[in-house]
């Protein structure tokens, strides 16, 4: 299990591809009302706030680069953003418990609104558009939001069950020195 131990980033990697995965089949039946749920502040503040900060970097770049190969945003722009705010997150987590549930959903939130903004920038200046709808950007928020409110909680537990299924238990492991 010393393998998993010094890998976890690899497990969390999978789970949150798998979470994707789930997401992009909601996302496929909700695309007739028009609602995209972006859950991406979720992995994110599991990433920055659960592992320390090279294991969480580790777990968020493929996803990135995921995220990167079906956006027709510039190659890169998921990367630079979601590690970013990993980074960003990692600072601040220093300021508080992080084994706090309503810390855990701040950072979800507020990653999520950046991610939003920071997609909504990227998509005035790289495609040509000369406005967003802000009514469905709104309606997007709300919808993302809502479902990283619903789900925050539930997700950190099942992820670190899965890590514990692999000998790895979260609360026992060294924390980085403050």
């Amino acid at each position: 299990m010393k393998f998993a131990s010094k890998n976890r980033w690899l497990i969390v990697a999978v789970a949150h591809y798998a979470t994707l995965f789930i997401f992009t089949q909601f996302n496929y039946y909700l695309a007739p009302w028009g609602i995209n749920i972006i859950i991406t502040g979720m992995l994110i503040a599991f990433s920055s706030l659960v592992l320390n900060h090279i294991q969480g970097s580790l777990s968020l770049i493929p996803i990135a680069l995921f995220l990167d190969s079906a956006s027709p945003l510039p190659f890169g722009a998921s990367l630079i953003t979601l590690i970013g705010l990993h980074y960003i997150a990692v600072i601040m987590r220093y300021q508080f418990r992080r084994e706090s549930a309503g810390i855990s959903l701040g950072v979800s939130l507020v990653s999520n609104v950046a991610i939003h903004l920071v997609y909504s920038f990227f998509a005035v200046s790289y495609l040509g558009t000369n406005s967003l709808d802000p009514v469905q950007m709104g309606m997007n928020l709300l919808a993302s939001s809502a479902a990283i409110a619903i789900l925050n909680a539930h997700y950190f537990r099942v992820i670190v069950e899965i890590l514990g299924l692999f000998g790895i238990n979260i609360a026992q492991e060294q924390r980085q020195s403050r």
